[in-house]
C-alpha cells in the first residue's frame, strides 16, 4: 500500500508475557483525544468524546488513567514518558488515542495539535523527515510499552479520520477513502483494525465513533476474553453499518485468557422478568422513571425490530428535560438529572431506532441540544460545545442549536465564534422567530 494514502485505522496491540507468575498488580492507562485541529488538518467531532468515554470506562475497570486532550507533539511526548514510568510491573498497560493518523513511507503516525506538518510537494525522504520530527511514530509507542515491564500491553488507536495532510502534491484523489498500513503482531499480541483495508470507518450518529462505541460496550461486559471483545465489537459494527464497515483482527495471543471486566458471575440465573408492554413503557416515561423506561425499551428491542415504538417514550423524556431546564439559571440536582436523562435517551436512540428511521436524526439532535443546555448550566462549557457541534449537522435548519452553540462559545471566551453563531441564528431564513429574537438581543449586548 502507498505510504501517501490516508491512514484510516483503529489499531490495538496486545502484548502478553507468560513467563512470570500471575500476581495482582496495577492497571494503568494513557488516554488521549485530539479534536481541535487547525483548519488545514481538519477539526474532529467525536474524538474528545471518545477519549472521555474510554477514560471513564477504564477507571470503572480498575485502571489508573492519565487523560489528556488536544495535545501538541511535545505534550504528547511528555505524556508518554509519564505513562511509561507507571508501567513497571503493572498487570495491564493500555494506551488509547483518538484523533488524526496517517501513513508515511510505510510507517504509521499520529497527528498532534499544531504539528506544522506540511507535506505538499515534498519528496519521499523529506516526507519521512517531516513525519519523524513533526508527528508521533506509532511503532515507537509499541516498542516503548513492550520494553516497559508491564505484563500485558494494549494500544488502541482510533485514528480513522479524513485529513488533507494525508495527501501530497502527488496524491490528489480527495475521494480516496484511505486505507490501512498493516502492522504484524509479535508473539503474544493482537492487532485489531476498526475497518478493513481501503475502507473508511464511520463517525457514528451520536457523540461517539461507531467502532469505539461498540468497543466500549463489550469492554464493560464481564466474562468476555480479549478475543471475544473484538469478535462482538466486529459483529456490532458490521450490523450497525449494514456491512459498510468490517473490523479486522490479527492475533498471536498466547497464555491464559484475560477478562478486563472480570469473569462472568457464578450466581445461578434468575428467572426472566415478565416483558413489559408498550403501555407499561409509556407509563414509565410519563412518570419520569427514566432508567426503568430505557431498560424496558432495550428489553423490548431484543425481541422486536427497532422502530416506532421507542419514539413516543423518548419524546416524553425529552419534554421532561425541557421542563426541568426551563427558567433554570444555575446548577442543581434537577439539572444533573436532566443531563443524565439525555445521556440515557441518546443510548436508547442508538439501540432502538434504525439508522434510516425518519425521526432518528431529529430526536438525536434534540437530545444533544438539551444535553448541551444542561452541561452549560453545570459549568461544563467544553462538553456543551461538543454536544451542540454533534447536533447541528443532524438538523442544520435549527437556529436554536446555533444560538445555544454561541452561548457555549461565549462561556469559553470565544467572542468571535459567538458573534458568528448569533449572527447566523438571527438570519431570516430560519422560521424560528423566538430564537432569532434572542440571537439579536445577544448581538446587541456584545456590541
Amino acid at each position: 500500500m502507498s505510504s501517501r494514502l490516508l491512514w484510516c485505522f483503529m489499531l490495538v496491540v496486545f502484548s502478553l508475557r507468560t513467563d512470570a507468575a500471575p500476581k495482582s498488580s496495577a492497571r494503568t492507562a494513557l488516554v488521549i483525544g485530539n479534536a481541535k485541529y487547525e483548519a488545514t488538518v481538519g477539526p474532529l467531532r467525536n474524538t474528545d468524546n471518545d477519549a472521555k468515554a474510554v477514560a471513564k470506562t477504564l477507571r470503572g475497570l480498575g485502571f489508573s488513567v492519565i487523560e489528556k486532550h488536544n495535545v501538541t507533539r511535545d505534550q504528547l511526548l511528555r505524556a508518554v514518558m509519564e505513562f511509561r514510568a507507571t508501567l513497571t510491573d503493572a498487570e495491564v498497560g493500555l494506551f488509547y488515542y483518538a484523533g488524526h493518523g496517517i501513513a508515511v513511507a510505510g510507517s504509521n503516525y499520529l497527528l498532534p495539535i499544531k504539528s506544522g506538518y506540511t507535506p505538499a510537494g515534498a519528496d519521499d525522504v523529506t516526507l519521512r523527515m517531516l513525519a519523524e520530527t513533526k508527528l508521533f511514530n506509532v511503532e515507537q509507542a509499541v516498542a516503548d510499552m513492550n520494553a516497559s515491564g508491564a505484563r500485558c500491553n494494549l494500544v488502541i488507536l482510533d485514528a480513522c479520520r479524513t485529513t488533507a495532510v494525508a495527501r501530497t502534491g502527488r496524491t490528489r484523489d480527495v475521494t480516496n477513502p484511505g486505507g490501512l498500513t498493516e502492522m504484524k503482531p509479535p508473539a503474544g499480541s493482537l492487532i485489531a483494525f476498526a475497518t478493513d483495508a481501503g475502507q473508511t470507518a464511520l463517525d457514528g450518529d451520536g457523540t461517539n465513533g461507531l467502532y469505539t462505541e461498540e468497543l466500549l460496550k463489550h469492554l464493560r461486559t464481564p466474562g468476555l476474553t480479549i478475543e471475544q471483545v473484538f469478535k462482538r465489537t466486529r459483529a456490532g459494527v458490521l450490523e450497525r453499518s449494514e456491512g459498510g464497515q468490517i473490523p479486522a483482527e490479527y492475533s498471536r495471543l498466547v497464555g491464559d485468557d484475560i477478562f478486563l471486566a472480570g469473569p462472568a458471575s457464578s450466581s445461578p440465573p434468575m428467572a426472566a422478568p415478565t416483558p413489559l408492554t408498550l403501555d407499561d413503557i409509556a407509563k414509565l416515561a410519563a412518570s419520569g422513571k427514566t432508567k426503568d423506561c430505557i431498560e424496558a425499551l432495550k428489553q423490548y428491542a431484543q425481541s422486536h425490530d427497532a422502530g416506532d415504538y421507542a419514539v413516543q417514550p423518548l419524546e416524553t423524556l425529552l419534554e421532561q428535560v425541557k421542563e426541568n431546564l426551563k427558567d433554570t439559571t444555575t446548577a442543581s440536582p434537577k439539572v444533573e438529572t436532566a443531563a443524565a436523562t439525555c445521556e440515557l435517551v441518546l443510548e436508547a436512540l442508538r439501540d432502538c431506532l434504525p439508522p434510516d428511521h425518519a425521526k432518528k436524526a431529529t430526536l438525536t439532535a434534540k437530545a444533544l441540544n438539551r444535553h448541551g443546555d444542561a452541561l452549560l448550566l453545570l459549568g461544563r462549557a467544553d462538553d456543551a460545545l461538543d454536544a451542540y457541534n454533534a447536533a447541528l449537522p443532524l438538523t442544520p435548519d435549527d437556529s436554536y442549536i446555533l444560538y445555544n452553540r454561541a452561548r457555549a462559545h461565549l462561556a469559553l471566551g470565544n467572542i468571535t465564534e459567538a458573534k458568528e453563531d448569533f449572527t447566523a441564528a438571527s438570519s431570516a431564513k430560519f422560521n424560528q422567530p423566538k430564537a432569532r429574537k434572542m440571537a439579536e438581543e445577544a448581538l446587541t449586548k456584545l456590541k
